[in-house]
């Protein structure tokens, strides 16, 4: 097993108390599984104490600042493209790490087909699982990356897929993160960015991973409505829902999920729900963007000699399960 040198990029916004609450775990965990790595925090123009909190406690970090608040992906990206070690760990400020954290993650990365790996969240008062493997699911015009499964008995030998890696604990090859364009920007201010980076991944041919073993914990509540209306929060999840599929559907997938859209669109006008109408505006508006992904894709799909549809990724990491007893919640 090589071991790897880690970058640490953590996005902040007016998260000063969670900072000096985590930033501890972090270095614990950094210590304890003896890596080279660096520190990098950007900030998404925090208006609490963060900066000088930062300045103060932790000068050796490298902190970058945005001018104004543009959300997760561009604020991640900035720390992302400072990066110089041979991994990427993104980190939610809300995440603390236990000291074994990192140990059991790095054989992932002998295989040159992986993409990264993910740990186990847990409740940071209860204990509760909250995230593990994401289960890929597509059915007819429809992707869902909302459900997470576990096997019933794991063990090393077996390495477990994950559709994708949740952007809150996600350790990822750096040169494999740069070759994708980071988190897309097109999703910003939040929702969908590390589905759309891992489904990118693995339509490329490389492989997401999830380790039992590494253990973080997160807190119950929900950050986005801390921050956010629930009338933005509505109009951007439905519009990054559509973004996501127009993206990454082809063929009778494509047509037959435009189709659903405009279908609903009556019943949604019907019923007053205006937020549907909202969110379709803002995708029309982002239409060069879309065009300018799925090229990228394609670019980068030439170069490598390899492409997967979305419904062969899906049956790929499926095929991978078949004889395993999992449980999905």
């Amino acid at each position: 097993m090589n071991q790897k040198s880690i970058s640490v990029v953590i996005p902040n916004y007016n998260g000063k108390k969670l900072l000096e609450e985590n930033l501890p775990s972090v270095y614990n965990a950094l210590e304890y599984c003896k890596a080279e790595y660096e520190i990098i925090i950007a900030d998404d123009c925090s208006t609490d104490d963060s900066i000088a909190f930062l300045r103060e406690r932790y000068p050796e970090i490298i902190l970058l600042i945005n001018e104004v608040n543009k959300g997760f992906s561009p604020t991640i990206n900035l720390g992302i493209k400072a990066a110089t070690k041979d991994l990427v760990f993104a980190l939610n400020n809300d995440v603390m790490l236990t000291p074994e954290y990192f140990v059991n993650q790095f054989k992932y990365f002998d295989s040159e087909n992986t993409f990264g790996v993910m740990g186990k969240i847990i409740g940071m008062t209860d204990n509760k699982i909250q995230d593990t493997a994401k289960y890929p699911f597509i059915k007819i015009a429809t992707i869902k990356g909302t459900i997470n499964y576990c096997l019933e008995n794991s063990s090393d030998s077996f390495w477990i897929p994950s559709f994708f890696l949740s952007g809150a604990n996600s350790l990822v090859d750096r040169k494999k993160l740069f070759a994708l364009g980071c988190f897309d920007e097109i999703y910003a201010p939040f929702y969908n960015e590390d589905l759309d980076l891992g489904i990118k991944a693995w339509r490329l041919g490389w492989k997401c991973y999830y380790e039992p073993q590494a253990v973080c914990l997160h807190p119950n509540s929900a950050t986005i409505s801390k921050y956010h209306k629930s009338k933005k929060i509505k109009v951007t999840s439905f519009r990054n829902k559509v973004l996501l599929h127009l993206i990454h559907l082809e063929g009778f997938y494509l047509f037959a999920y435009i189709l659903q859209v405009f279908f609903n669109l009556t019943f949604k006008i019907l019923s007053f729900k205006f937020y549907y109408i909202k969110a379709l505006n803002e995708v029309v508006r982002r239409k060069d963007a879309i065009l300018a992904t799925r090229m990228k894709i394609n670019e980068l799909a030439k170069a490598s000699r390899i492409k997967k549809s979305l419904p062969a990724v899906v049956k790929e990491i499926r095929r991978q399960l078949n004889g395993k007893k999992i449980v999905k919640f």
